[in-house]
This record gives C-alpha cells, structure tokens and sequence, in this order.
C-alpha cells in the first residue's frame, strides 16, 4: 500500500467531500424537479376537470325533461270580411240650435231660453272669445243694459241681473227672448 492510499482512504479529502455535496445537490434538485412536475401535473389535471364539468354540466341530470321535436305544417287560415262598424264615442249631445229673436232692445227685460237645460254663457265681452264668467240658466230674466254688437256672425247684448247689479254681462242674442214686465 502506498502512503498516498493510506491517507485517501483514512482522511476524506476535498475532492471526495466537493464530490458528495454535489452528487447531494443533484439529488436534491432533481426531487425539487419531480414536486414541481407533480403539482403542474395536479394543477393540469384539476383545471381539465373543471373544465369538463363546465361543459357537461346538466348532461347527466335525469330530472330534466327531454325536448321532442315539434314539426309545424301550413294550414289554411280562414279569411275573415272586416265592415266598418261605428266605433261609440263618449261625446256630448249637440247643443241645440239658436234662434234669432227679434224685439229685443236696451231697457227691455229678456228670458234665457232654447237651451235645453244647458245654461247661457255669460261673457266679460261681446264675443266667444271673452272669457266665460258665470252661466244664466234656462229661464232666467235679466235686463238689456247695451247692445247689439255683432261678433262671430251673431248678436251679442250686454244683461244685468235684477237682483244682483254686479252680475252685468254679454250674452249672445240667439238665446235670448223679450218678455214683459215679469
């Protein structure tokens, strides 16, 4: 035996100890290698997993109602013959027609009459297009104050009442009748 090998043998030497730890290392690194390869290969095998439930969900349920597959045939339709029938309709009844009254004069006393129990309106001035202040009703007697003033192709005639001196209005003559004393 040599000395060299005797000391080899006896005394590791650096190159013995570098040798270990890196054959050490290697093993290390390489089971570092297989856990990584392991969890990428369970994280691979969870998501594809998923996935498949994602894509087959409710292909298994036996709660579900099939579909059945309807198939729609043309028939004739019958033809239907639209008349024209007049729609109802919710308006007033016409208003009666007026009547010219002749006799009427400044100082004279006149009834409101033709009506129809709708009432005369009673104007801030000669014409339609005077607001509407009060209403005479049908068989009122008032006193003509002024007038005539054609407007709107009618008589218009300034009333007062006999009881109430501020109640002096227009009213149009086509409702209007002279009467006597009352």
């Amino acid at each position: 035996m040599r000395d060299d090998d005797w000391m080899d043998k006896t005394v590791l030497s650096r190159r013995v100890e570098a040798e270990e730890q890196r054959s050490a290392r290697q093993t290390g690194d390489s089971m570092r290698g297989w856990a990584i390869s392991g969890m990428v290969v369970l994280l691979t095998l969870a998501v594809c997993g998923l996935w498949a439930l994602f894509l087959l969900r409710g292909q298994f349920a036996g709660d579900r109602p099939i579909p059945t597959l309807i198939i729609w045939t043309p028939t004739a339709a019958p033809t239907i013959a639209w008349t024209a029938t007049p729609t109802p309709t919710l308006e007033a009844p016409p208003l009666p027609l007026p009547t010219v009254s002749p006799g009427i004069a400044i100082g004279r006393y006149v009834r409101v009459s033709g009506t129809d129990g709708y009432g005369l309106s009673l104007r801030a001035g000669p014409g339609e297009n005077y607001t509407r202040v009060d209403v005479a009703q049908e068989g009122e007697v008032f006193v003509v104050v002024a007038g005539p003033t054609a407007s709107g192709g009618s008589e218009w005639w300034q009333v007062q009442d006999r009881e109430n001196a501020d109640r002096t209005w227009w009213a149009v003559g086509n409702f209007l009748e002279p009467v006597e004393h009352p």
